[in-house]
């Protein structure tokens, strides 16, 4: 039932005028934006976006906000990727070693995992991009099959009056 009302709702964006590619674009981008590591920064940076490339803002927070579950959840495997490619060596991101960190006062969380955020927005552009290439693809084919299906019973329903 749900996943019906939910085609429903893209049915419904599509019939406002948005195209498939845009449609698809909106999301794709949100989707990569949406888990970037540095928590915080993802409204600003759609916003951005979304009015320089002409996208549904409101699509794009939507989806932000959705995946901020996700996104806190990824900064520790996206630092730990940025750790490896770039070939540093792994840093203890448990409670403890945050409250030791924290016990020695704020400014030493600052300067011992700062550079952590770094690597982690490089195992985020080595991972999520090409994630968000192909979430793309396979959102415009299915956007444009949608519009296709909504057209085909259109005409069909015109041609039977």
């Amino acid at each position: 039932m749900r996943l019906r009302n939910l085609g429903q709702k893209f049915k419904g964006l599509l019939k406002q005028g948005l195209t498939p590619k845009e449609l698809a674009l909106s999301i794709s981008i949100a989707g990569l934006i949406g888990v970037f590591p540095i928590y915080g920064t993802t409204t600003f940076v759609l916003a951005f976006l979304a009015l320089r490339l002409r996208l549904n803002m409101p699509i794009m927070i939507a989806v932000s906000y959705v995946l901020t579950p996700a996104q806190i959840l990824l900064i520790i495997p996206f630092a730990r990727v940025g750790e490896f490619l770039f070939g540093f060596e792994t840093l203890g991101m448990d409670m403890e070693s945050l409250q030791n960190a924290y016990a020695d006062g704020i400014l030493e969380v600052f300067s011992q995992y700062s550079g952590r955020l770094v690597l982690a927005v490089g195992g985020w552009v080595i991972i999520a991009s090409p994630i968000a290439v192909l979430m793309y693809i396979v959102l415009f084919q299915f956007f444009r099959a949608i519009r296709s299906g909504r057209h085909a019973t259109e005409s069909n329903l015109r041609s039977g009056l």
